[in-house]
């Protein structure tokens, strides 16, 4: 499963329950990498056009505008990175599932 860099991502919780769930394996993204992870251009883009320097006086309408902006310009469908197609990449996930299908077959 690939996951970004959140510390909740690396909590005692979750690698208890990794352990006892073999088949899954965390292939944990870079810090703020946007060319890897799309969702973080949609979440740029929010500040960017709504909430930095906004001149709302109450919050109400500071969300009105972000829910706008939603519905005018989301869904965000971008193309995922080209990084996913570098054969380091797709060597290293091929490399995990190889090492985690020997673990299971042992």
């Amino acid at each position: 499963m690939v996951v970004d860099n959140d510390t909740s991502h690396q909590a005692n919780a979750v690698e208890q329950w990794l352990a006892t769930h073999p088949r899954v394996t965390l292939l944990v993204l870079p810090t703020y990498c946007p060319r890897a992870n799309p969702i973080e251009r949609a979440f740029g883009d929010v500040p960017d056009c709504c909430t930095r320097n906004h001149r709302r006086k109450r919050l109400p309408e500071l969300v009105a505008d972000v829910v706008d902006h939603g519905h005018l310009n989301g869904p965000w469908h971008y193309k995922l990175a080209d990084l996913y197609d570098e054969p380091a990449v797709t060597a290293a996930v091929e490399t995990i599932a190889a090492e985690e299908h020997a673990k299971v077959a042992a």
